[in-house]
């Protein structure tokens, strides 16, 4: 169960993390701020867990594609710059496929050597164009050259958007993800959660389709 891989995590990661929130991320609709994701101590073992779920499991501002009340939901912290997130996207689309039943919720985690942009703009579509995030998101998971500016405006004509303002909200999602790879002890991307396995790379499919059998037994 979920519960048993987020209360392993914080007893092996009680070092505070310090995230740095965006400009005005005070007022941002998120109901946890960042560095409430760090207050651990043993006494608060449960509320952390809480938190954490939520914001693993239910943030409605993460995007995610697949069922829309699905029995079990996957995890996968990711980048659009990262040659093994791609190459992972292309096996969680085919999962998703033969899973009606499943969804995969995206934490998008830019390391400091990609842009934030392309992030920026796949949360700002999840939030005024939800409709239109997965054909945003398969362009550029599938796009090889250079994610720049023209890119990314390719990327949203090609969901059929006209969106082009990033959203100034956004910034502080992917400070909240941060955190979350911190506190989960997960130290680059891509890295998927399946119940209570978490599996880092680009791995094989027979791996996700094992982990998710394992998951739906342990449900």
């Amino acid at each position: 169960m979920l519960k048993t891989l987020v209360v392993s995590m914080m007893l092996l990661n009680t070092t505070p993390v310090v995230a740095e929130p965006a400009a005005k991320a005070t007022n941002h609709f998120l109901r946890v701020p960042a560095p409430e994701l760090v207050a651990y101590t043993p006494e608060r073992v449960p509320e952390t867990e809480a938190l954490i779920r939520r914001n693993l499991l239910d943030d409605p501002h993460s995007p995610r594609i697949g069922a829309l009340q699905p029995v079990l939901t996957l995890v996968c912290f990711t980048d659009y710059g990262n040659k093994d997130c791609k190459a992972l996207d292309e096996k969680l689309h085919r999962l998703v496929a033969l899973h009606p039943q499943m969804a995969v919720t995206y934490k998008f985690c830019p390391s400091m050597f990609q842009p934030l942009n392309p992030s920026r703009m796949a949360l700002t579509l999840w939030e005024q164009q939800p409709e239109k995030f997965e054909a945003f998101h398969r362009y550029l998971m599938r796009y090889q050259g250079l994610l720049d500016d023209y890119s990314i405006r390719n990327a949203v004509r090609s969901a059929g958007s006209t969106i082009y303002q990033l959203s100034p909200y956004v910034t502080h999602t992917l400070v909240l993800n941060k955190a979350l790879m911190k506190k989960l002890n997960i130290t680059h991307t891509p890295a998927t959660l399946i119940g209570d396995t978490v599996l880092t790379g680009d791995v094989a499919f027979s791996e996700l389709e094992e982990a998710v059998k394992r998951a739906q037994t342990e449900a």
